[in-house]
């Protein structure tokens, strides 16, 4: 009598505050190169596969560029641009000996398309890199990942650096 529930507001609201700590980029980084085979746990082991760049894109990188993950807009060949979430940096559950990007692709493919052009605008930060003590917590972080990232890019800021992704005369 007299309390009132708030379960049904608290998720919507959980939902606000996970997209608002979605940090805009003050200055977008655009990455271009051609979509490479990656170690292959993408889609095999995690069931999340991902247009890898090539180690020599790392260069187009600003020097002092912190790991992590990122989200935002990339094209295909093309086509595009479609919603993606990257991870840029040594993957620290499987001890990478190399920093890699590997963006996530918020679409469904019919087929993998290696050896495309891919062009990624990377426009907001999500979080630093971390460790996970097993698989299925790094999947659904990964999940949440894509989840917030989604969410964020349905944002008027992000919709308006949609472009970023197009390559040149696109």
């Amino acid at each position: 009598p007299g309390q009132k529930s708030f379960s049904l507001v608290w998720p919507s609201l959980r939902r606000m505050e996970v997209v608002r700590n979605a940090e805009i980029l003050s200055e977008p980084v655009v990455m271009r190169g051609e979509v490479v085979k990656g170690f292959g746990r993408g889609s095999k082991m995690l069931g999340i596969p991902t247009a890898n760049l090539p180690e020599a894109s790392l260069a187009q990188l600003p020097s002092d560029w912190r790991t992590g993950i990122y989200f935002g807009w990339a094209t295909v060949g093309g086509k595009g641009p479609y919603k993606m979430v990257t991870s840029v940096g040594w993957n620290p559950y499987f001890a990478n000996k190399t920093k890699t990007v590997e963006p996530h692709l918020l679409h469904e493919f019919r087929e993998d398309f290696y050896g495309a052009e891919i062009q990624i605008a990377m426009t907001g930060y999500l979080r630093p890199e971390l460790n996970f003590d097993g698989l299925e917590s790094l999947i659904a972080a990964i999940k949440e990942d894509i989840e917030v990232s989604s969410r964020a890019l349905d944002q008027p800021r992000h919709m308006a650096l949609r472009k970023l992704a197009q390559p040149q005369g696109g």
